[in-house]
């Protein structure tokens, strides 16, 4: 079996983002609860914070599924991925919104957040709907693009890393599990199977 063809490899790189999802939306809880402010500004960071923790959860779950194989095949992960990206980023968007409305938190940016999110959401619809449309085209296009940027971003990043001793770690793991799901995605795009469901 080849690098590529393993799905463990990119599953345990979900599984992995999804704990330090998990431990960072906990950090955020916690900052909430002591930042300085008023009962709004604690009560906004911390509806904003349960937002984060709910996505972050739900892409643990996912990252576990593709790891032990409860999702398999790459058109289906290369959807579920898309899938899970969408509905994370409205989770966070609403949440972050309502909290906005009684703190500093930015209302707008968490609207864009999850018109975004819904966008992606779409997008996901169409990778695995079993139709090929014109759209798909389009689709597949805007996706390889995105993840041959994405990648790119993620590999140059690793060169400017910042911290000491533990964050810096962290941060090299978590730009490391990036970068294989992004070389993943991106090599699934020019899978027969991916390209086939997705009528190219």
């Amino acid at each position: 079996m080849s690098f590529l063809d393993n799905q463990k490899i990119v599953g345990t790189a979900f599984f992995v983002i999804g704990i330090l999802m998990v431990i960072a939306a906990l950090l955020q809880l916690v900052d909430g609860f002591t930042l300085d402010g008023g009962i709004g500004e604690h009560a906004g960071n911390i509806i904003a914070a349960i937002g984060a923790i709910i996505a972050a959860v739900l892409y643990f779950l996912f990252g576990n599924k593709v790891r032990t194989g409860s999702i398999s095949g790459k058109l289906n992960i290369l959807g579920s991925y898309v899938s899970i990206v969408g509905v994370t980023s409205v989770i966070i968007g609403i949440f972050g919104a309502i909290g906005a409305i009684m703190s500093s938190l930015s209302f707008w940016d968490n609207v864009i957040v999850i018109i975004l999110g819904l966008i992606i959401m779409f997008i996901a619809s169409k990778i695995g709907d079993g139709k090929t449309t014109t759209a798909d085209k389009i689709i597949w296009i805007i996706l390889v693009i995105v993840f041959f940027l994405l990648l790119l971003g993620t590999l140059a990043s690793l060169f400017g890393l910042s911290g000491d001793g533990l964050t810096l770690i962290l941060n090299i793991i978590v730009a490391i599990c990036y970068a294989i799901v992004y070389l993943f995605m991106l090599c699934y795009m020019f899978d027969g199977e991916v390209k086939k469901g997705m009528g190219m």
